[in-house]
């Protein structure tokens, strides 16, 4: 990930931001430095308390937020003690967390979830690993996702509405249809042995 830091620091004040800190923009163009975060350390510099870890992501996104609560009809909750983000949509509820090892965010969806449930209850519920996302820097293409993957649901029951342009949907297409198929034999074993 670049990273940007000012070159006009003594070595008690070096610190590096992530582009989009409020921070970053205050560093004049002339002593602007563009590296990689591994190059940022090796120099000694360290990370900006502002824009670093999760904090940093919820503080940088602050404006995107808005946006995704209106466009996508979505409710972002950040805990700070857990440095945890939850994510709550009309029929899911996610929570995210950065792999401090990794420097990405993993994704985690509860297994049952309704609207009339708390937000309590909520993170108290059992959940699972969404293994089809891979660990990622970006909260954008989380966002997209829990979208996505929110929009297929409530398509679900008639799968040929789901789309098919990338490798995972028609994986998932694969599946429904599969899925479909199974359920309507079911339902024909059931008559036959009535």
């Amino acid at each position: 990930m670049l990273v940007v830091a000012s070159s006009e620091v003594n070595k008690k004040q070096r610190v590096y931001h992530r582009c989009g800190c409020m921070y970053d923009r205050r560093i004049k163009p002339d002593n602007r430095l563009e590296l990689s975060e591994e190059k940022a350390l090796r120099k000694h510099y360290k990370k900006c308390k502002y824009c670093s870890g999760m904090q940093g992501d919820v503080n940088i996104h602050k404006k995107a937020f808005v946006t995704w609560e209106h466009k996508k009809d979505m409710r972002f909750t950040f805990d700070k003690q857990t440095e945890t983000l939850y994510i709550q949509t009309n029929i899911g509820f996610w929570k995210l967390f950065m792999k401090e090892e990794l420097g990405m965010y993993l994704l985690y969806h509860c297994n049952k979830f309704n609207e009339s449930m708390s937000y309590k209850e909520s993170i108290h519920g059992d959940f699972h690993r969404q293994v089809d996302v891979k660990a990622t820097e970006s909260l954008e293409k989380i966002v997209d996702y829990i979208y996505a993957h929110d929009r297929a649901k409530v398509i679900k029951d008639d799968y040929r509405k789901l789309p098919k342009s990338t490798k995972q949907q028609k994986k998932y297409y694969r599946a429904a249809e599969r899925r479909d198929r199974r359920n309507a034999m079911r339902r024909l074993d059931m008559f036959l042995n009535l």
